[in-house]
Protein backbone atom coordinates (compact mmCIF):
# COMPACT_ATOMS: atom_id res chain seq x y z
CA UNK A 1 0.00 0.00 0.00
CA UNK A 2 2.95 2.23 0.45
CA UNK A 3 4.40 2.04 -2.86
CA UNK A 4 0.69 3.30 -4.39
CA UNK A 5 0.09 6.39 -3.29
CA UNK A 6 -3.26 6.76 -4.30
CA UNK A 7 -4.35 4.08 -2.53
CA UNK A 8 -2.91 4.97 0.39
CA UNK A 9 -4.39 8.33 0.30
CA UNK A 10 -7.76 6.84 0.23
CA UNK A 11 -7.15 4.52 3.14
CA UNK A 12 -5.62 7.19 5.37
CA UNK A 13 -9.11 9.38 4.36
CA UNK A 14 -11.14 6.59 5.32
CA UNK A 15 -9.19 6.05 8.87
CA UNK A 16 -9.77 10.13 9.75
CA UNK A 17 -13.21 9.55 8.59
CA UNK A 18 -13.99 6.50 11.00
CA UNK A 19 -12.02 8.21 13.41
CA UNK A 20 -14.08 11.07 13.11
CA UNK A 21 -17.51 9.43 13.60
CA UNK A 22 -16.48 7.25 16.59
CA UNK A 23 -15.66 10.43 18.08
CA UNK A 24 -19.18 12.20 17.08
CA UNK A 25 -20.70 8.71 18.40
CA UNK A 26 -18.79 8.97 21.93
CA UNK A 27 -19.76 12.20 22.22
CA UNK A 28 -23.37 11.83 21.22
CA UNK A 29 -23.26 8.66 24.09
CA UNK A 30 -21.89 11.04 26.52
CA UNK A 31 -25.10 14.21 25.75
CA UNK A 32 -27.41 11.18 25.75
CA UNK A 33 -25.98 10.22 29.52
CA UNK A 34 -25.80 13.95 30.53
CA UNK A 35 -29.35 14.81 29.38
CA UNK A 36 -30.94 11.44 31.16
CA UNK A 37 -29.39 12.08 34.25
CA UNK A 38 -30.89 16.14 34.20
CA UNK A 39 -33.87 14.62 33.42
CA UNK A 40 -33.93 12.20 36.51
CA UNK A 41 -32.69 15.55 38.49
CA UNK A 42 -29.17 14.55 39.27
CA UNK A 43 -27.17 17.62 40.77
CA UNK A 44 -25.57 19.98 37.75
CA UNK A 45 -22.47 18.80 39.71
CA UNK A 46 -22.47 15.03 39.71
CA UNK A 47 -23.53 15.11 36.47
CA UNK A 48 -20.03 17.26 35.88
CA UNK A 49 -17.87 15.05 38.24
CA UNK A 50 -18.98 11.53 36.48
CA UNK A 51 -19.05 13.15 32.64
CA UNK A 52 -15.85 14.86 33.47
CA UNK A 53 -16.91 17.75 32.16
CA UNK A 54 -17.73 21.33 33.60
CA UNK A 55 -20.55 22.25 35.62
CA UNK A 56 -20.77 24.81 32.72
CA UNK A 57 -21.04 22.49 29.87
CA UNK A 58 -24.04 20.55 32.25
CA UNK A 59 -26.01 24.11 32.70
CA UNK A 60 -25.17 25.01 29.14
CA UNK A 61 -26.29 21.78 27.07
CA UNK A 62 -29.53 21.20 30.22
CA UNK A 63 -30.20 24.85 28.85
CA UNK A 64 -30.42 24.36 25.06
CA UNK A 65 -32.41 21.10 25.71
CA UNK A 66 -35.06 23.39 27.95
CA UNK A 67 -34.31 20.92 31.28
CA UNK A 68 -32.83 23.81 32.92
Amino acid sequence: MKQHDETRREYMTLAMELKRMFSEGAKDKETMMILEMLREGISKETIAKCARVSVEYVVELGKMNHLL
